[in-house]
């Protein structure tokens, strides 16, 4: 017992480290997570996911995946599919069946497997997964509509994929005698089971949620606990029609206007980290050394024939006819990793059949994996790359979405847009808007809080939020709405103005990072601007560094506010404060005044020469 519990909480440990070491070099979970299952399993021996957890070890699996997919799939909105609603139909039906029958005619030309398994083998194929893609878009930040085709195929492709897997693999095991209209029949029950569970499941979650009936700390679990439910009574009543249920379930729920629902999402995502963490380890672990062996040269080829033939002709006749460009289609044409789906429904067709003394199921995992891992290694390698020749990337998001458009907020606006940054404003004051757009800015009223303002906003280019509005509890809120989207570590406020000698948790109102210094309050900065300070930007060399640019104002009032190193903007935090080197251009709040470094040409400003960063 207490060495099944060192192996639980040791592939735990391992998982999370993956997953830091894949944000930390910018790779792929997958590939990390990977590595660490081959290298404990097949390997070294250390770990043997199928004899610890014994008959518990599919049923996971399983349930796992189906929370995977329930939290992909509540991502989907039908707003932003319907421009690209036609190619994303067309490669859930033609782009299945050209992966499907290729995959199998591939399988049985090249690797000599019997036709029943080859077409199981392109069935497992099929799939792509979000658990792949999710990274992907995040690494590469894609136009829109490549991003909404890739995230709903590979969201909806995954029950599917698995449907029809699961029809071949019921086919080969009732043996010879089987008939196809017996599989259709099949097809028919599972999709009939599979959406009445999700639409079923779905709208008593919906009204148990809208109707308040279940308390705020019960709410995640709760979820939790009818979509586990929802999936496995409906794959009780028909084999793997829980991955559809659960499916639906999530799509009619995305589609609503739940007002938790962005709260069990959060809840759903840390819960898909964990659980991908740790089943692409216990999956890629449970593969042995004589199934590795199973694969030579041939195997290869089959995996350049998927990536360079089967996805390329699946794209082109999808979208014939959608409004996608010659370069979106493209890049489309390459990306097609395989995810969690088809390494778990792998492992469990190959494990049963092997039982039911099919000795040649044995490759089917290996060579599935094989396919995982290189389309991941190849695709997920070189997407950012392809996309930036391809110009289907968005810009590199360096810019700025500002919270308020007051003065404060015109101003650093300004020099932010002069250096060649992307700057938009967001500020409820339409007299505020106005004047921001007369100067040249990009501005727009509304509450930035407010979900269709969230909805309409572009953001392309932009990676980092201010807010800079004398509302301490608007600021915080605002950098707890948008962590998500630009992250933890992008998102800053001003810091709080606190009573003068009041004792007050400055938490209740820190939600983002404090910006340039503790008492850089909003009232401060205005009254610097309002006595005549100026934004000034200053490059340092060699000669000038920066503690000749601390001489020179040293008897005046500076702030610190940012720096541009090459293409990047660091900005001055309470937490981590600047320290400028030769090379970098200062952006400052001073009162200016004249100075002998000046007039000798020692602190040139960037009125005269100002980088582009566009």
């Amino acid at each position: 017992m207490h060495n099944e519990m060192v192996v639980i909480a040791g592939v735990l440990a391992v998982g999370i480290i993956c997953q830091w070491l894949a944000w930390r070099v910018k790779l792929p979970a997958i590939l990390p997570l990977l590595a660490a299952g081959f290298l404990a399993g097949p390997v070294l021996g250390w770990l043997h996911p199928q004899d610890s957890l014994g008959n518990l070890f599919f049923p996971l699996v399983s349930l796992s995946v189906a929370v995977i997919l329930f939290e992909g799939a509540l991502t989907l909105t039908w707003r932003e599919v319907r421009s690209v609603a036609t190619i994303v139909r067309n490669l859930l039906t033609l782009g299945s069946l050209i992966s499907w029958f290729g995959g199998a005619i591939g399988a049985h030309y090249l690797m000599g497997i019997s036709w029943p398994l080859s077409f199981l083998f392109g069935a497992l194929i099929i799939v792509t997964g979000p658990t792949v893609i999710a990274p992907l878009l995040r690494n590469v930040r894609p136009t829109a509509n490549i991003a909404s085709v890739l995230k709903w195929e590979g969201i909806l492709i995954d029950p599917i994929g698995a449907l029809v897997a699961v029809l071949v693999f019921e086919f080969i095991a009732a043996g010879v005698g089987a008939r196809w209209e017996w599989s259709l029949g099949g097809f028919i029950r599972i999709v009939a089971v599979g959406s009445g569970f999700g639409l079923v499941g779905g709208y008593i979650l919906y009204e148990l949620l809208r109707r308040f009936l279940i308390p705020d700390y019960l709410r995640d679990v709760a979820t939790l606990a009818i979509v586990t439910c929802v999936f496995a009574f409906s794959s009780a009543l028909a084999s793997e029609s829980g991955l559809l249920a659960v499916t639906v379930m999530g799509v009619l729920l995305a589609n609503t206007d739940l007002r938790q629902l962005r709260e069990i999402w959060y809840f759903k995502e840390k819960l898909s980290v964990l659980l991908i963490s740790t089943l692409f380890i216990l999956l890629a672990a449970n593969i042995t050394m004589d199934d590795l062996r199973l694969l030579d040269w041939r195997s290869l080829v089959l995996l350049a024939v998927i990536i360079l033939v089967l996805r390329p002709l699946a794209v082109q006749l999808s979208a014939i006819g959608s409004p996608l460009q010659r370069n979106e289609r493209l890049f489309l044409s390459w990306i097609a990793p395989r995810g969690i789906v088809a390494a778990a429904v792998s492992s469990l067709f190959a494990f049963e059949l092997v039982e039911m003394g099919y000795a040649e199921a044995r490759i089917l995992s290996p060579l599935t994996f094989l396919v995982i891992v290189g389309t991941v290694v190849l695709q997920g390698s070189t997407a950012k790359w392809l996309a930036q020749r391809l110009h289907v990337s968005e810009a590199d998001p360096q810019g700025f979405l500002f919270m308020g458009a007051n003065p404060l907020a015109q101003e650093l606006a300004l020099a932010l847009q002069k250096a060649g940054f992307v700057v938009r404003l967001i500020d409820a004051n339409l007299s505020s808007v106005v004047e921001a757009r007369l100067r040249g800015l990009n501005a727009s009223q509304g509450n930035l809080l407010s979900e269709f303002v969230e909805t309409h906003l572009d953001l392309a280019g932009i990676g980092r939020l201010l807010a800079l509005t004398n509302n301490d509890e608007a600021n915080a809120l605002a950098c707890k709405h948008f962590e998500d989207e630009f992250g933890s570590s992008e998102v800053y406020q001003l810091p709080p103005q606190l009573p003068a000698g009041q004792n007050t948790n400055l938490n209740r109102f820190q939600l983002g990072r404090l910006l340039f210094s503790r008492d850089a309050t909003f009232n401060r900065l205005t009254e610097m601007l309002n006595s005549g300070a100026i934004i000034k930007m200053t490059p340092l060399t060699e000669q000038f560094t920066f503690q000749e640019f601390r001489k020179q104002y040293q008897a005046q009032d500076f702030l610190l506010l940012m720096a541009i190193q090459g293409k990047r903007v660091l900005i001055s935090t309470v937490d981590a404060p600047l320290e400028p080197e030769p090379g970098w251009t200062l952006i400052t709040l001073v009162r200016e005044k004249d100075s002998p470094q000046d007039a000798a040409g020692l602190a040139p400003t960037l009125e005269e020469t100002p980088p582009q960063h566009a």
